[in-house]
């Protein structure tokens, strides 16, 4: 696992990386104003400024007191728990409307899944690329 930490850089990977998460946990809150109406966007600056604040502290305190590959594995699945709400708000809502009436309501849940699935995946793999970098720039 010290192929993907080195010591002075993995603050700095750490808040890039929550950066990008908190990004993608903005875009589920945007969702679930989309389809809900609940969340307005102050609420949402609000929400998002405190994923970040608690996933950057959890990070520095697994990377510190648990391990680098325990923070891999956390980082996995803060993806997958995001993607997949995602997945299913999308799939309950968007997907419907964009593929018509006329494909059932499994089929749409299962391309829904596995797109998100995908994109996760990719997600990942680009964080794995972060913290493998031997600089910032």
């Amino acid at each position: 696992m010290d192929l993907f930490f080195t010591e002075s850089l993995y603050n700095t990977k750490i808040l890039i990386i929550s950066i990008i998460l908190t990004f993608i946990f903005s875009l589920l809150l945007l969702a679930r104003k989309i389809y809900k109406q609940k969340l307005t966007f102050s609420k949402i600056s609000i929400y998002s400024s405190f994923f970040l604040l608690i996933f950057v502290l959890l990070s520095l305190l697994i990377v510190n007191h648990f391990g680098k590959f325990t923070y891999v594995l956390f980082v996995a699945g803060v993806i997958t728990v995001i993607y997949s709400e995602i997945s299913f708000l999308l799939g309950k809502y968007f997907f419907p409307n964009f593929v018509s009436e006329n494909v059932s309501k499994e089929i749409i849940y299962m391309f829904s899944f596995i797109v998100f699935i995908n994109a996760g995946y990719f997600t990942f793999m680009l964080i794995l690329d972060i913290l493998k970098a031997e600089s910032v720039y």
